[in-house]
């Protein structure tokens, strides 16, 4: 569950280490609270080192479901963002393809744009995927699809992806699509 969130958080980091990360935040904050404790309560009875391990395990504890949930108020938090921006996104790449232009084109297009900070990354990663790793689009739109934490996109990056396979067209399917999540969107 947890690699699955920090991958859906766009953390740039690796599982592993993020992992690690916080088995050393764990116990570095126990060392640190137990030594704390020893010299603010200066009391060396066993009673007392009790309670000052007791205290920095708490306290241990609590820095380790900070880390544990970070990732998901990272990835609720961009979700919310897609979410707030896609019906005006789809809307620009619907009049945009209906220009008949390229699809990397329409991407390009809605990042330069600089009006949807939340769906930026998203795109930006397809265009990287293309531009960069010379995915071809299809491919592109899966990867992305498949790491992206709003389902709203994945499901409108999957039906971008059956549309350029099949053949059929994009302006078309972008243009229901604008018309679908514009009328959820006034509900």
């Amino acid at each position: 569950d947890l690699r699955r969130t920090v991958k859906l958080a766009n953390l740039r980091i690796f599982f592993n280490t993020y992992v690690s990360l916080g088995i050393l935040s764990f116990l570095l904050t126990m060392l640190l609270s137990f030594l704390l404790s020893l010299v603010i309560f200066m009391d060396f009875s066993v009673f007392a080192f009790a309670k000052y391990i007791s205290l920095s395990l708490l306290m241990g504890l609590i820095v380790l479901a900070g880390l544990y949930y970070y990732p998901r108020i990272i990835m609720d938090s961009r979700r919310r963002e897609i979410k707030q921006d896609l019906p005006f996104a789809i809307i620009h790449m619907a009049a945009v393809a209906g220009s008949g232009a390229q699809l990397v084109t329409v991407f390009s297009m809605i990042v330069e744009s600089n009006e949807y900070k939340g769906l930026e990354g998203e795109i930006k990663r397809i265009l990287n995927y293309v531009n960069l790793f010379g995915y071809n689009m299809s491919t592109a739109l899966r990867a992305v699809a498949e790491n992206t934490p709003s389902n709203e996109f994945k499901e409108l990056l999957n039906g971008m992806i059956e549309t350029v396979e099949s053949g059929g067209s994009l302006k078309n399917y972008l243009k229901n699509k604008a018309d679908d999540i514009m009328t959820t969107y006034k509900l």
